[in-house]
């Protein structure tokens, strides 16, 4: 029940709101009705009404002079005035003073019963608000790293909770940031290396991608992370309060360097969406705004930094969501079933084309959802006919994550899994070109066959097997002497220290880059440089 005190000098108006209205209905007990303000204010040291409904004019002490004592005294009863159409200017002011609101005589019920539902609402949400603190307390007590991760998630995930943000739970919590100065960073995972398929390590990969954030950015900005297990846009966010005079580019700089540590030390890829700067309340938005740039990877490539204040992207896009060519799905499906390669192509570049006009209409976050949601159905209607085969041959259609650029070659690579007869010589070379086109490219990173593999959705023994038979030689050797031969380039061409070369074609330990260089070509890297072969 909620209580309420009713101030007014008029008898007959006291009787009436008493009478006529169904309080006990509403959830709410009359405690008493006073003459005037100074009445009221001795009433209310001994009980303490929810809610007061008082009048303007009354004699000795007026409701303006009235609802000043109470907020002077931080009394919480919230306040509902009373007044006549002459008295608007003084119920204004009251509203100043804090009054909830006001009902002008003659007192209509409905109106009163809008405002007084109106205070109970405020009430519930302050009694809301004053558990979680209670709560959130306790939670401090226990661990207080752990309460201001569980806060800045709420804040982040939940719009509600991050407009209602309370300064008090923040200095509580004693988080080191600027509430009225807050940037987001948006961390995903876009590449788990050896570790894909086991989630007790992602779980702990988030934290110590936070760890190794705290240690880059130690000595330009102070910040809070937050590992986000169970959203599937996010594993990392992190909140931080940039100088007033902050460089951008710097800014950026201690970010890329955060994802090249990721793979040094990690041997994980991870690609970073950055928010504008926002006030504490709006960052439920500036999260999602993190979220909607990082995007940006699949129109222009995974492994960077997306920062919103340096890029012109535009405010809303015209397309809810993405829908693909008609027929296209059915039309798919029937071409997989019968291996028709030719059709297949045609119907890869049809998909392709469709996604350039969209890449104009939508944002790169829905026109990845839409995708995945697409293929997401085709493997559903092709488990109808491949149900053993996808089980046990670990086929699947579950996109990895790729730029847009590159959509043919990975639906072929995903294709070549349902061709039948995939251990002749075609569909062999084929994952060979592929894959050696795939190290190629990322040669520089903690390359290893397993990684490889999963790329080309095959089985690493399998895979190791074909690897060797198509080009006479191991994984292990053809990445060394890929690696290498790259090397032998740089060492020409360039000033670089040899620790800078190992750096640069993949090897982070100078010794065992120097040894396999000299098994390779016989001699070391300087005297390689030296005789400039």
């Amino acid at each position: 029940m909620y209580s309420l005190l009713i101030v007014d000098d008029e008898r007959w108006v006291r009787q009436g709101l008493v009478t006529t209205i169904d309080w006990e209905a509403e959830g709410i007990e009359v405690i008493g009705d006073v003459e005037d303000g100074e009445e009221a204010l001795t009433f209310i040291q001994n009980q303490m009404p929810d809610i007061i409904i008082t009048d303007i004019k009354m004699p000795r002490m007026d409701g303006l002079a009235f609802i000043e004592a109470v907020k002077n005294a931080n009394m919480p009863s919230k306040i509902i005035i009373i007044s006549g159409y002459s008295e608007f200017s003084y119920a204004q002011k009251a509203m100043r003073l804090g009054a909830v609101d006001y009902v002008l005589k003659p007192i209509e019920e409905t109106l009163m019963l809008e405002v007084v539902r109106k205070c109970i609402e405020q009430i519930k949400r302050e009694r809301e608000d004053h558990n979680e603190f209670v709560q959130m307390s306790e939670r401090v007590r226990e661990s207080l790293p752990l309460a201001r991760q569980r806060y800045v998630e709420t804040l982040l995930t939940n719009g509600s909770a991050s407009q209602q943000f309370s300064r008090t739970v923040w200095d509580r919590l004693n988080i080191p940031l600027n509430p009225d100065q807050i940037k987001v960073i948006m961390i995903k995972i876009y590449d788990w290396g050896v570790h894909e398929h086991n989630p007790k390590e992602h779980h702990l990969l988030r934290h110590a991608i936070g760890n190794l954030a705290k240690e880059t950015g130690k000595n330009a900005m102070k910040m809070i992370a937050c590992p986000l297990h169970d959203d599937p846009d996010t594993d990392l966010a992190i909140l931080v309060s940039p100088n007033k005079e902050a460089d951008l580019a710097h800014e950026q700089g201690i970010w890329e360097t955060l994802i090249s540590a990721c793979w040094r030390y990690l041997g994980i890829g991870i690609n970073i969406g950055i928010s504008k700067n926002s006030h504490i309340t709006d960052i439920h938005a500036s999260f999602q705004e993190a979220v909607q740039i990082s995007a940006y990877a699949f129109y222009e490539g995974y492994g960077k930094v997306y920062d919103a204040d340096r890029m012109d992207v535009p405010p809303s896009h015209s397309l809810p969501k993405y829908t693909p060519p008609n027929g296209w799905l059915t039309r798919f499906v029937h071409a997989v079933k019968l291996s028709d390669d030719a059709a297949l192509r045609v119907l890869i570049d049809e998909l392709f084309g469709h996604l350039q006009i969209h890449k104009q209409k939508c944002s790169p976050h829905v026109l990845r959802k839409g995708l995945t949601a697409l293929f997401t159905e085709v493997e559903m209607k092709l488990e109808i006919n491949y149900a053993s085969d996808l089980k046990e041959g670990n086929k699947s259609f579950v996109l990895p994550y790729f730029a847009l650029s590159d959509l043919k070659d990975v639906l072929l690579t995903i294709l070549l899994q349902f061709q039948p007869g995939d251990n002749a010589s075609g569909n062999r070379k084929r994952f060979i070109e592929l894959a050696v086109d795939y190290m190629e490219k990322h040669y520089t990173e903690p390359l290893t066959m397993n990684r490889v593999a999963e790329h080309l959705f095959l089985n690493p023994s399998y895979f190791s097997k074909i690897f060797h038979e198509k080009t006479g030689e191991t994984f292990s050797k053809y990445l060394i002497r890929l690696r290498v031969n790259r090397a032998k380039e740089l060492l020409k061409v360039s000033t670089l220290k040899i620790y800078e070369v190992a750096e640069q074609v993949g090897y982070q330990d100078f010794r065992h880059f120097a040894k396999l260089f000299k098994e390779q070509e016989g001699m070391t890297p300087a005297q390689y440089r030296d005789i400039g072969v």
